[in-house]
């Protein structure tokens, strides 16, 4: 069983669709693989606040009511990375952020 019902049509090679398919297929233009990114990201990726800076964030956001997007930005880092070692003492988690 097909799933499409005309599927029968182009199973014959001699038929009309199915020749009308190859000839469409032999002078399609294939477009050439894409060499850069649409947008490019950033060239070096901080992945990671310095361990040192943790107590300095934490006292941003907790203790001075800072956004996490303003904190993430003086940093070069995402919202989620602030965001992720903030929420880590809370599960009592010591390490990386990430």
């Amino acid at each position: 069983m097909s799933l499409s019902p005309i599927f029968y049509l182009f199973q014959i090679p001699t038929s009309t669709l199915s020749q009308k398919l190859q000839h469409v297929l032999s002078v399609a233009v294939i477009p050439s693989v894409v060499e850069s990114q649409r947008r490019p990201g950033p060239k070096d990726i901080p992945y990671s606040v310095p361990e040192a800076e943790w107590p300095t964030v934490l006292k941003r956001v907790l203790e001075n009511h800072e956004s996490y997007r303003r904190v993430a930005k003086d940093y070069g880092v995402s919202r989620e990375t602030i965001r992720r070692l903030v929420q880590a003492p809370k599960r009592g988690i010591s390490s990386d952020p990430h």
